[in-house]
């Protein structure tokens, strides 16, 4: 059993780091995303919903270093990080502080927080290996608490309230109010400097071992700052919201005039807000990063992407089936800001990301396939054709009139 015999792409994030799932072809309508490559590859992807720049460090150290424990050289691995809000934090207590999570964390194999994949005919030997030596968990019913060697991870201000209730736990409920009125006490520079210090010791540690990688963005953080009430500073995009309004009719109000509004100039560049940073903004190699910087987005990610590509087509959920679904939920393909575009965005995206990934490109077919049926979706006469967008004359019906 050679491990060297293999390829190992490595990736993390937020609940947007789903590339490399995206690609096993499970929600496009069952098409094969086939891979230009030679090699037998190994996908690696321990993304956590709503987590901060943390979980995205420790996640990509932890699963590396396991990697090299098991005698995997570092020409064989290739590493791809999302990187999430800023304003994200994480509180961190050992598992064993806690019964409950004793009794409930526990690996999901396969699932969207902890997903293996061998690509040309991996031995399910290795994979049983690899699911073994990563001691990564997951807290069952929140599905945005994790656990790396007992060490668990949690983002107060975005987990559910509710889900902690459910748990029946006195205890873990008066941590969880705790480390909620400690995060809002959190000011935004610490959080930057967190944020920067984060990307540069990841930079520093995968240069170090001559790691190819790539780095991007759930969604602009490095612009779109400004100086709200109080001198608070706050992101455009969380201060000028563009979530679909619904209406007593049922149907939704849309802002079609939110990029515009944003008004994203250099000035609001994280290094004009926040100057004291430039040092650590400086060291960072910007040149391992891809940014969309179309429609004039300034160090824009996988949101502006998908809403300037493909707009209100882009983030038809995953959790329906437009096809064949009698009651659709509205609120799972009305695009957004955070809202999660749909898998395809993923793949049509994953050449222009992983520019320094050597191991596998997607092929040109497989593009081509899917931005035409996408426009197929569009056109479609009914809810849509394959799944991948919501049909224009379905999306019709569900928009009342815009915000202006």
């Amino acid at each position: 059993m050679n491990l060297n015999n293999y390829k190992y792409i490595v990736a993390s994030g937020c609940s947007y780091a789903t590339t490399l799932s995206s690609l096993n072809g499970n929600h496009l309508n069952g098409s094969c995303v086939k891979l230009d490559t030679s090699d037998n590859l190994i996908f690696i992807e321990v993304g956590c919903a709503s987590q901060s720049s943390d979980w995205a460090y420790d996640s990509i150290l932890y699963t590396i270093e396991t990697l090299f424990g098991l005698g995997v050289k570092s020409e064989n691995i290739y590493c791809f990080v999302e990187w999430t809000q800023i304003e994200r934090v994480t509180i961190n207590q050992p598992a064993y502080s806690h019964q409950l999570l004793n009794d409930n964390i526990a690996k999901e194999k396969g699932d969207r927080h902890f997903y293996i994949k061998g690509i040309n005919g991996t031995d399910n030997v290795i994979i049983q290996k690899l699911h073994d030596s990563l001691n990564i968990k997951c807290l069952q019913d929140v599905h945005n608490i994790m656990s790396i060697d007992g060490l668990f991870y949690i983002n107060p201000l975005h987990t559910d309230p509710t889900d902690i209730s459910k748990l029946n736990d006195i205890d873990f409920e008066f941590y969880f109010k705790m480390g909620l009125e400690y995060e809002l006490r959190i000011p935004m520079e610490v959080r930057v400097k967190k944020y920067l210090d984060n990307i540069l010791n990841l930079q520093r540690y995968l240069k170090s071992h001559l790691i190819n990688y790539n780095f991007a963005m759930m969604q602009s953080q490095f612009s779109a700052w400004v100086v709200g009430d109080n001198n608070i500073v706050v992101h455009k995009y969380t201060l000028s919201s563009n979530k679909p309004v619904p209406r007593d009719n049922g149907k939704f109000k849309v802002n079609t005039k939110f990029k515009e509004n944003l008004n994203i100039t250099e000035s609001d560049d994280l290094t004009n807000i926040f100057p004291q940073f430039c040092p650590l903004f400086n060291q960072i190699d910007l040149s391992n990063w891809w940014f969309y910087n179309k429609g004039g987005y300034r160090y824009g990610g996988i949101d502006e992407y998908a809403l300037e590509e493909y707009g209100e087509y882009g983030y038809l959920s995953v959790c329906q089936d437009a096809r064949f679904d009698e009651e659709l939920n509205p609120e799972r393909f009305i695009a957004s800001f955070g809202y999660h575009p749909h898998p395809f965005i993923h793949v049509l995206l994953v050449n222009d990301m992983l520019f320094n990934n050597k191991f596998f490109k997607v092929s040109d077919e497989t593009i081509t396939k899917i931005k035409d049926m996408v426009t197929e979706d569009i056109n479609s006469k009914n809810k849509t054709k394959h799944n991948l967008a919501i049909s224009k004359v379905e999306y019709n019906k569900w928009i009342n009139n815009t915000i202006i």
